[in-house]
């Protein structure tokens, strides 16, 4: 098994389009921050953790963040089926059992820990450069962002289900693709025309909930005013977040591992 992970590591450390995609989650939210410096007249100097987080561009980079988890989960879950590998894998005495815990703590590993380190890396280059800030409380956006880990989880492996199959990179991609857009808009018809919040039903709305705050109010701080955004956490939301988001996650891999099990390949 652990021969095939590092086969898989290095094909895809191999993959230009892997490339493309990690590239693309490190220079876009510069591109955001800058065209909301822009449109607000400030430069990025005044671009604190804090403003950041309450500016709600964590839930854009969110979005950019599935599309990488959709890429990336599906290259190194399929990335080679077409291949044929998976037969030379069997051929060569590994269990499927083996094969598919190997592909799936692969994709895990890039699809899921690696694309949230990196929409993490915003928050720790921005306080270094530029301090914390005024408007959020440290803690609460620490412990929000952690908890984002599960949604993460569980569209990660959706999408590696998704993959598994169709036995193809590409298919998997699309329809991951197609499920992402299909999802975002019965939410928002379901949120514009019969105002229902859905929060813990899918893993991006959750992911949304914990990444942007709804309230603020005014005080007084340090001799000015200062717009202090809501970003407690109460207990609902730490277990509904990891319940819902492990559940679903079982579920995907158990339908996932059982079309791989008794799928003939080809």
């Amino acid at each position: 098994m652990i021969n095939i992970l590092k086969s898989l590591n290095y094909g895809a450390r191999r993959e230009k389009v892997i490339w493309i995609t990690l590239g693309s989650m490190l220079v876009l939210p510069f591109f955001a921050m800058y065209l909301m410096g822009m449109m607000g007249g400030d430069s990025l100097q005044k671009m604190t953790t804090s403003f950041y987080f309450a500016s709600q561009l964590m839930g854009v980079i969110f979005i950019i963040t599935c599309f990488g988890i959709i890429v990336l989960a599906g290259y190194l879950v399929a990335g080679d089926g077409g291949d044929k590998v998976i037969n030379y894998e069997i051929l060569a005495g590994h269990s499927r059992t083996k094969i598919f815990i190997a592909r799936m703590l692969a994709g895990f590993l890039w699809g899921g820990v690696l694309t949230f380190l990196l929409m993490l890396l915003p928050l720790g280059y921005l306080t270094l450069l530029y301090g914390w800030g005024l408007e959020t409380d440290p803690k609460n956006v620490i412990l929000r962002c952690l908890l984002t880990f599960f949604p993460i989880l569980r569209f990660c492996v959706f999408n590696m289900m998704l993959a598994c199959i169709m036995r193809s990179a590409g298919k998997g991609i699309a329809l991951g693709y197609v499920t992402f857009m299909i999802t975002a808009l019965v939410n928002s018809i379901l949120e514009d025309m019969f105002q229902l919040n859905l929060i813990y039903h899918t893993s991006m709305t959750n992911a949304a909930f914990l990444l942007t705050s709804q309230n603020a109010r005014n005080v007084v701080m340090n001799g000015k005013t200062v717009a202090l955004y809501e970003t407690a956490v109460t207990p609902n939301m730490v277990y509904r977040t990891i319940g819902v988001s492990l559940a679903f996650t079982a579920a995907y891999l158990s339908i996932a591992y059982i079309h791989f099990k008794k799928k003939d390949r080809d």
